[in-house]
């Protein structure tokens, strides 16, 4: 008989507000005002920090990569990570991922546009077994909605953190909150809120102007892991099996905590400084830390690249 391994990896995120200054919004119009003047400020500062507007409109394409390592539930995984972005509005990320010793499954999340697709494979043997891999989304019209929301959140984020821009198919409004304790000094606050209910708060380093941090509420990812004992590729025992492990994962409602992005290690790469580190935490604790390797300034992407084939 062969193990049979099914990792159910379901993430439910919801975008909500990351703080009580977040809740003091646009009652008087010219606050608000003043808030966004100053937002765009700091912002301008931000972006001549990191190494000026002039050069930075002069970019047209980022790639980068690097290694990381996650932690989901109690299991930690490490792999490889690789951007590719066509700015405006083309984000390629391919990840690997090491769910157990001889299994490598390779993740692509893509927004293309105002398209967002994602693919996986999974290569190796898994031990002489297999593995079945249960995604976010799938075959729920609801869940596959919330889950490209998810995705587009992600990466204008990621666009904001690392080259303090904006996708123009996800606007951003940008407003001064005030100041905060960083751990190196102060930090000037900007909420942010978008689309489909995304929101948080981006910290700016008072000195330096650099991204500092990006906060936002949401869920943490439920995992649930499950062998079996039984002939490789049994379909009616693989499914059976799998809506077990979701009906637990759906029984276990993940808690809302608050979620950062830290942005660390800036080094100059062909006159823009790059954060090296992004660490990902939630309720206090690390979940993920990115080591980028590799940056490459307007590398030759295609259109074609970001195309579901």
């Amino acid at each position: 008989m062969k193990r049979t391994l099914i990792l159910s990896i379901t993430i439910s995120i919801v975008w909500q507000l990351a703080a009580l200054a977040h809740t003091a919004a646009t009652k008087d119009d010219s606050k608000s005002e003043a808030a966004r003047t100053r937002a765009a400020e700091l912002i301008s500062k931000a972006r001549e920090a990191i190494g000026g507007d002039a050069k930075l409109k002069s970019l047209q394409g980022l790639y980068a990569s690097g290694t990381y390592r996650r932690v989901l539930g109690d299991r930690e995984m490490s792999g490889e990570v690789e951007y590719e972005i066509m700015l405006p509005d083309h984000i390629r990320r391919t990840e690997t991922l090491s769910p157990v010793p001889g299994m490598e499954i390779t993740r692509v999340d893509v927004l293309n546009g105002t398209q967002v697709w994602s693919d996986s494979q999974t290569g190796g043997g898994g031990g002489g077994g297999m593995v079945m891999i249960r995604q976010a989304g799938g075959e729920n019209p609801q869940a596959q909605t919330a889950y490209e929301a998810a995705v587009r959140a992600d990466f204008a984020r990621q666009m904001l953190g690392l080259l303090v821009t904006t996708i123009p198919t996800i606007p951003l409004t940008l407003s001064y909150v005030g100041e905060a304790e960083a751990p190196d000094g102060r930090a000037d606050v900007i909420d942010v809120s978008g689309p489909e209910k995304l929101a948080g708060q981006f910290f700016l380093d008072q000195k330096s102007h650099r991204p500092l941090m990006l906060s936002y509420k949401g869920r943490l990812p439920r995992v649930v892991m499950r062998t079996f004992d039984g002939p490789a590729g049994h379909k009616d025992d693989i499914e059976k099996r799998t809506k077990e492990i979701e009906k637990d994962a759906s029984d276990a409602a993940p808690r809302e905590v608050e979620m950062q992005i830290s942005y660390e290690d800036y080094r100059n790469v062909g006159g823009i400084e790059l954060p090296h580190r992004m660490t990902r935490s939630s309720a206090g604790k690390v979940t993920e830390q990115v080591e980028f390797k590799k940056f490459k300034l307007n590398p030759p992407l295609k259109p074609s690249n970001f195309e579901k084939k």
